[in-house]
């Protein structure tokens, strides 16, 4: 298994092209799979299309980012291309179209994709050598739509995988995923990795439970919006549950999120926001008759420590990383001058790492806010 990494900030899409591949050492015929992460104010179509072309034989799959990350920091305008060659690890892609409503219509091609990666539907060990990256674009909610379908037509629950919401920067709510060179903002690219070297795949989470509880009386969850905690206004309760008014509630959306639970964890469920009637706007949806955890952010650099330690006993020589991390995670992480220190750690763990910053991250089957996603391969 071996990665390259390599990064731009030319802005014109052939030039930008270009410069990545004049950075590549190997042959262009020998990748299996081209992942590239991309800048909004980029012409996204048509950087698809450039770096397809000059991948004629790899899967080439791409997202739109709120940010990038390579082994220099956490970046921006800037376009950051990762490889990933192994002759004995078999990809394919495919593009989901129309995922806000009509996913399931991409059925036949999900199903050939799998096959083509040596992947069987229905194989109930199938998640032993194989896995998923997925990016899902960012404006239409479309997460857990997308991802129930994938498990219903793979049929086992137990199938690993990793994947980022694309994500934007400015006032304007776009956001771009590609297919060799093919685009859309409503749906989401899968590579399907079949491959006889370890890989890890894992979440990390910052934030700990503060020991409140709020009952969630009214929601709907196909806006992602909470109407009601506990029979009462969804702001009143969240403020009083950390002791502060309700205007103060406002400027502790990102110290304080709610924590779902699922399958015996607590998923990460970030707030987007309070209406002028007192509901609250998440970005991961939440159903009536469930309860939420009021979670408080910990130590973030211990929290990388933890992760990159958990990583390196699982995959001893890391060969392929890919990182998957909220752009509110980014955000804090400047705010609070670690964000230097945050990749010093990874460097100091892998010899080559990048990734983007999200709108929320998926990990299997659960869409989740304010987490790091990572997918690390090795020998």
């Amino acid at each position: 298994m071996e990665q390259e990494v390599v990064t731009t900030k030319r802005q014109n899409p052939d030039d930008a092209a270009k410069d990545l591949i004049s950075q590549l050492k190997n042959p262009l015929d020998s990748y299996k799979a081209v992942i590239f992460m991309a800048a909004i104010n980029y012409d996204f179509e048509a950087l698809s299309i450039a770096i397809k072309n000059e991948f004629p034989r790899a899967e080439v799959i791409g997202a739109s980012t709120a940010g990038e990350i390579n082994m220099n920091g956490f970046l921006n305008d800037s376009v950051v291309l990762t490889t990933l060659s192994d002759n004995s690890t078999k990809v394919s892609g495919v593009l989901i179209e129309n995922g806000s409503k009509y996913p399931i219509g991409n059925k036949g091609d999900i199903e050939k994709a799998l096959s083509k990666a040596g992947i069987a539907v229905g194989d109930s060990n199938s998640h032993r050598n194989a896995f998923a990256i997925t990016f899902i674009n960012g404006v239409y909610n479309a997460e857990e739509t997308i991802l129930t379908t994938f498990y219903s037509i793979i049929k086992n629950d137990n199938f690993p995988l990793a994947g980022g919401t694309a994500g934007f920067t400015g006032n304007t709510p776009k956001t771009f995923v590609s297919y060799n060179g093919k685009t859309t903002q409503d749906g989401a690219v899968m590579l399907y990795v079949k491959t006889q070297c370890k890989f890890d795949i894992r979440q990390e989470d910052i934030f700990n439970p503060v020991g409140k509880q709020v009952f969630v009386t009214e929601a709907d969850p196909v806006n992602r919006i909470v109407s009601k905690f506990n029979g009462r206004p969804a702001k009143t309760v969240y403020a009083e549950m950390l002791g502060v008014s309700e205007s103060q509630a406002e400027g502790m959306t990102f110290e304080n999120p709610f924590g779902k639970h699922l399958n015996g964890s607590v998923h990460i469920a970030a707030l987007a926001g309070f209406t002028p009637d007192r509901k609250i706007s998440l970005f991961a949806r939440v159903v009536p008759n469930s309860t939420l955890e009021i979670m408080k952010i910990g130590d973030p650099l211990k929290k990388a420590d933890d992760t990159c330690s958990g990583i390196k006993s699982v995959i001893a020589n890391p060969r392929f990383t890919l990182m998957m991390t909220c752009i509110t995670r980014t955000m804090a992480f400047e705010r609070m001058r670690i964000a230097d220190k945050i990749i010093e750690k990874y460097r100091g763990t892998f010899p080559t790492f990048c990734g983007f910053s999200c709108y929320g991250e998926q990990i299997g089957r659960m869409h989740c806010n304010q987490t790091l996603v990572t997918v690390v391969i090795g020998n």
